[in-house]
């Protein structure tokens, strides 16, 4: 077993991902323009200016802030009524803990938006680091924001495990040189993926299942 666990939020921790679709769709429709399938997929895992120029490249003619803005303002009250969370997300936490783990946090995520949903689930206290977009220069797909959380977990990134869902997640946690396992969310693994991540599991469940039996 890593000595290390590094977990992406939206997606992995909490089934939050369906409720960004929907955020960009209403500020879609908002501003009265299309949103295509294609940027759910190319928006997944980015944050800050890459964000933006997402937004610009495939919704021509729209304000990429405001558009931002309006996705992110409808998502947020979504998740403060209620925040969906992902299956076995407690028993993985206690595994963890129990083997003497040290556990971080890696998300594009704003921090107040990821310690308030922490805080909902009642696992905050066993989060030892947080770190955001803000914290790095290069967001997913670079790797610097899995590194930054290694280094504060005073770990190689070979000693940690990285928990993704976005294949910007785990291009970042390939690149990382972190052991990256998947687990599929909106998007399922084209080849291209298969061959960046160490393991793929359909839910934490089996997370637990093969690191007791050795697997990984």
């Amino acid at each position: 077993m890593k000595k290390g666990v590094i977990f992406d939020q939206d997606g992995i921790l909490f089934d939050t991902e369906r409720l960004y679709v929907q955020g960009w769709k209403y500020a879609g429709s908002t501003m009265n323009v299309d949103v295509p399938e294609v940027f759910f997929r190319a928006i997944a895992g980015s944050s800050g200016q890459r964000m933006l120029d997402i937004i610009h490249e495939h919704i021509p003619g729209v304000d990429p802030s405001e558009f931002r803005h309006l996705c992110m303002d409808w998502t947020h009250r979504e998740q403060d009524r209620f925040l969906p969370e992902k299956p076995g997300l407690h028993e993985i936490i206690t595994f963890f803990i129990e083997n003497g783990c040290e556990i971080a946090v890696a998300s594009s995520s704003q921090l107040v938006r990821i310690e308030k949903n922490l805080r909902t689930a009642g696992i905050r206290d066993s989060i030892s680091h947080i770190v955001t977009g803000d914290d790095v220069e290069h967001g997913k797909p670079h790797p610097e924001i899995f590194l930054k959380a290694a280094q504060l977990l005073e770990l190689e990134p070979e000693e940690c495990y990285v928990f993704e869902d976005s294949f910007n997640g785990i291009r970042a946690g390939h690149a990382s040189g972190c052991f990256t396992v998947m687990i599929p969310d909106l998007q399922e693994p084209t080849a291209e993926i298969s061959q960046l991540y160490d393991a793929c599991c359909k839910d934490f469940f089996e997370v637990i299942e093969c690191i007791q039996r050795g697997a990984f």
